[in-house]
């Protein structure tokens, strides 16, 4: 998975490098594009990617024939949930440089995450033939590969809302089922927060094998999102309780990213989830009371792919405590409102407070003790 933390700074060094050339005498009359390349940097790194993204197009406007100011750009979008105008910075950046590989690379993870995934397969075929040593594009091909296989001897069933895909006539009841489900909890969640999703949701059934092998998700993972539902369905229809708690919470990351963008500390998306899961408060609750152990929410913001399951089932557990209390102080729309202001770039902590009339600092204290 591509990380804005690591890319970024090989993109942006090559920014600063290449808009060096910009005449002074141009620099003095309309701006310094260096400086805003400098600047978009550091925005990125301290998370604030409605700053970035306006500092980045300020740049290339400045300097419209480097495509690492228009690589900057789309990473800030993509960042902010802005798919379509991320996507036309990463063009952009290719079109001024087709062997400009952070542009397909970035690129082709933005299309394969909007379901497009022959798309994302060309894109990253083209930049192999343009740079043939960019090994981490053929090791995500091959996975790409295997999905576009599997999926094109898929079924479809729609609603509504949503399009469940999955591999033979014997899953088309379960698909239906799925459906079904899904349609209600649209408007059980979207009643509750105030936000329905305006574009239909792709949900994907898979075997177990089939599930591990594509998402490359860690053992104890029950389902993913990433902009689709991903659900192994083994033993799905004896367990008819835990499928729609599965599906309740993977909805709630969709609603979360249509809120929220890619800007939403994993604490607090995996806490709502498990908030309008069927009993998962109180769940949450009974693991808490079983240990005495407090993860910190500060260490909870990014993935929790690297925890074991027992870390994990702790860190799902203190997320959902720490956002029922956000809900117990402010109630659901002062989240809610958190997130839009997320998704326009705003600093985490300095929006909580805001939201939330509390001190992040202050707010993981009270939550721990």
């Amino acid at each position: 998975m591509l990380t804005a933390g690591t890319l970024i700074r090989l993109t942006l060094v090559i920014a600063c490098v290449t808009v060096a050339g910009t005449s002074s005498r141009a620099q003095s009359r309309t701006g310094d594009p260096v400086k805003l390349g400098q600047e978009g940097v550091t925005a990125i790194e301290e998370r604030r990617f409605g700053d970035a993204l306006d500092a980045f197009t300020q740049a290339a406007k400045l300097s419209p024939r480097d495509p690492s100011l228009a690589m900057g750009a789309g990473v800030a979008a993509f960042r902010l949930g802005q798919n379509e105008v991320a996507e036309q910075w990463f063009g952009q950046a290719l079109k001024l440089d087709p062997a400009y590989t952070p542009a397909s690379e970035w690129l082709g993870e933005l299309q394969h995450r909007l379901g497009r995934v022959k798309e994302a397969i060309s894109t990253y075929e083209a930049a192999l033939k343009r740079v043939p040593q960019a090994t981490t594009l053929e090791e995500r091909l091959v996975d790409w590969r295997k999905e576009a296989s599997l999926q094109d001897r898929f079924y479809e069933s729609r609603g509504a809302h949503f399009s469940v895909l999955f591999e033979g006539p014997s899953d088309e009841s379960l698909a239906r089922r799925i459906v079904e489900r899904l349609e209600s909890e649209y408007f059980r969640v979207g009643t509750a927060l105030t936000a329905y999703p305006t574009k239909p949701i792709t949900v994907i059934l898979y075997t177990t094998e089939q599930f591990r092998d594509i998402t490359r998700t860690p053992a104890w993972t029950a389902a993913a999102y990433d902009g689709r539902i991903h659900v192994p369905i083994k033993g799905a229809l004896a367990m008819p309780d835990q499928l729609d708690r599965v599906l309740s919470h993977e909805f709630v990351h969709a609603v979360v990213a249509m809120l929220g963008g890619r800007n939403v500390p994993v604490w607090l998306n995996e806490g709502l989830a498990v908030v309008y899961e069927d009993g998962g408060v109180e769940d949450a609750e009974q693991v808490l009371k079983r240990t005495a152990a407090r993860p910190s929410l500060a260490k909870l913001h990014d993935s929790f792919a690297d925890l074991s399951a027992a870390d994990a089932t702790l860190a799902y557990a203190f997320s959902a405590h720490a956002v029922q209390r956000m809900i117990d102080l402010r109630g659901p729309y002062a989240v809610v409102a958190l997130l839009q202001d997320l998704a326009r770039g705003a600093q985490f902590a300095s929006a909580f407070q805001q939201r939330l009339a509390m001190r992040y600092e202050d707010f993981q204290f009270d939550v721990s003790h």
